[in-house]
């Protein structure tokens, strides 16, 4: 379990902290969102939840190891991957860049081989171990970051933003390969995420605003509440309404569906 109790963060330089009292879990196998808008310290939290900050106040803890005296131990539990992913890759050559974390580890040549043909199946990159990083589109740079992430096989993923660059064509599929991934690992996943319609996905939001978890809850909790959709400033896609006005008439659609997923299960 990520477990941050009472966290407090402040950046250098600066007077006032950025995440005050804040208190939220993460259970393995779980999928749980982080919700708000632009400033509020969602991607702030998931770099404390990884162990890249230090709680200013309170702990922040993955499986019991606190990330201030077991930081490398709690690190390698946990990938992370950033909004873009120009930021994060390293290396000139897609294989390259899913081994580096790998070979860091001195791991042997055949299971960094395996890893790595393991990670780029997942997210649909598998024949293109050659290809050059830089002439890849931003869907396609985001696939590989996402493979160098989970290729270290973390127990705990965070995504920050990670369809943030990208169209609504490829956000889905590249989403619905990280769920697939996360459902075969029975891993625990957080999704930083400003997008309403990625947040139904989730087993449980935190709603943040300025540096506060302000409401949490299952998605249609925390949606429905038109008080806390309008402090949030939370747009709640059409297809939400849409699944509760078909749940009302009878129909059992889950929450968390896409436009698509709902004409299948009414076609059903």
């Amino acid at each position: 379990m990520i477990l941050v109790d009472n966290l407090g963060y402040r950046y250098p330089k600066q007077t006032e902290l950025a995440l005050r009292d804040v208190s939220a879990r993460v259970d393995p196998d779980e999928v749980v969102g982080i919700v708000g808008p632009n400033g509020s310290g969602k991607s702030t939290l998931g770099r404390l939840m990884k162990g890249l900050l230090w709680p200013s106040e309170g702990r922040a803890t993955v499986d019991g190891l606190d990330t201030r005296t077991h930081g490398l131990e709690a690190r390698r539990l946990v990938g992370l991957v950033f909004q873009n992913p120009n930021s994060q890759i390293v290396n000139a050559v897609v294989e390259q860049e899913v081994a580096f974390g790998l070979e860091n580890l001195g791991l042997p040549p055949e299971d960094i081989r395996r890893r790595v043909d393991s990670a780029l199946n997942s997210v649909g990159l598998i024949g293109r171990e050659l290809e050059e990083c830089y002439r890849l589109s931003m869907a396609d740079k985001q696939r590989v970051a996402l493979a160098a992430v989970i290729a270290m096989e973390p127990k705990y993923l965070i995504l920050d933003e990670p369809t943030a660059w990208l169209e609504p064509t490829v956000r889905w599929p590249l989403l619905e390969e990280v769920l697939r991934w996360r459902a075969e690992r029975r891993a625990g996943l957080v999704l930083v995420t400003h997008r309403m319609d990625e947040a139904q996905t989730c087993d449980r939001l935190y709603g943040m605003l300025d540096g506060r978890v302000e409401a949490q809850g299952t998605p249609e909790d925390v949606l429905q509440d038109r008080t806390i959709r309008a402090k949030l400033a939370l747009d709640v896609p059409e297809t939400f309404e849409l699944a509760a006005s078909l749940r009302a008439g009878g129909v059992p659609v889950a929450e968390g569906t896409s436009i698509d997923r709902l004409a299948e299960r009414i076609s059903a």
